[in-house]
């Protein structure tokens, strides 16, 4: 009898085993952040083996749109060149910001008069060419970014230094947050091209801090590194119609709300 009994328990725990073992080879295919903003993007999913088994391949950028639409194609030749250039080769000045969520801060430079195109990607990370389910799963220690192409001849670094500032808002004075996206891939900051925007990001910054001195703003100020564009999907996402296919404005100088999500 106790060896039945002996025999039930086995049985029943070798059950529960596998159990957990399907269980989590289910939640592992998962996107990652499945259950937070992550999931509200349309991302490619991969399997359970694919992960454990498949071999790194790197985001691809062969269907990126050009300029005069995005900046995309252009920072993918310059990212995979190992190049961070300080303009184009027309003359604009490129700036590189992080916002939270890029689709939104994107729309917000899209509108500024004097922008020529945008870019969104991932950039003060380690892995090269990261995919966006790597971003989001922080295994390369990027934050989602837009790179902006502008005139400076119509609006000024410091401008668009402001706008990041503005947009950010409270934000300004969360670590690794923006809103409700946690998460080091939603860190804000800015990313110089150059000593003379670092300067002048810096004075924008000590000037705001001066104005509340008692919050510490948590806006990284650092030389810009590798940006990397995202995948095509993600460019322009907002104007392009998000999720609910309803594209957003893009028009120079419009103050319609943006809705962060499509």
């Amino acid at each position: 009898r106790l060896l039945v009994m002996s025999s039930s328990t086995n049985k029943k725990r070798r059950s529960e085993k596998m159990a957990s073992l399907i269980a989590l080879m289910a939640l592992t295919a998962l996107s990652p952040l499945q259950t937070g903003r992550a999931s509200l993007r349309s991302t490619p999913r991969m399997g359970f083996f694919d992960r454990v088994m498949g071999e790194r391949q790197g985001c691809s950028y062969t269907n990126l749109a050009g300029r005069e639409d995005s900046w995309g194609r252009d920072a993918a030749k310059n990212a995979l060149a190992g190049i961070i250039p300080t303009h184009t080769e027309d003359g604009y000045e490129i700036a590189t910001f992080a916002g939270g969520c890029f689709w939104g801060i994107e729309l917000v430079f899209q509108r500024v008069p004097g922008v020529i195109c945008t870019a969104v990607g991932y950039c003060q990370g380690q892995l090269e060419r990261p995919e966006y389910t790597e971003v989001c799963a922080q295994q390369g220690g990027h934050t989602e970014a837009v790179q902006v192409v502008f005139d400076p001849k119509q609006v000024t670094y410091d401008s668009l230094c402001a706008t990041l500032m503005g947009r950010l808002g409270r934000s300004m004075f969360l670590k690794n947050q923006v809103g409700n996206d946690r998460g080091i891939q939603y860190r804000h900051g800015i990313y110089t091209h150059s000593s003379e925007q670092a300067s002048v990001a810096q004075k924008n910054i000590a000037t705001l801090q001066k104005q509340m001195p008692n919050s510490q703003i948590m806006t990284e100020l650092e030389p810009c590194k590798i940006f990397w564009p995202a995948e095509e999907y993600h460019q322009q996402y907002l104007q392009k119609g998000g999720r609910f296919k309803q594209g957003q404005s893009a028009e120079k100088g419009s103050t319609e709300e943006i809705r962060c999500y499509g």
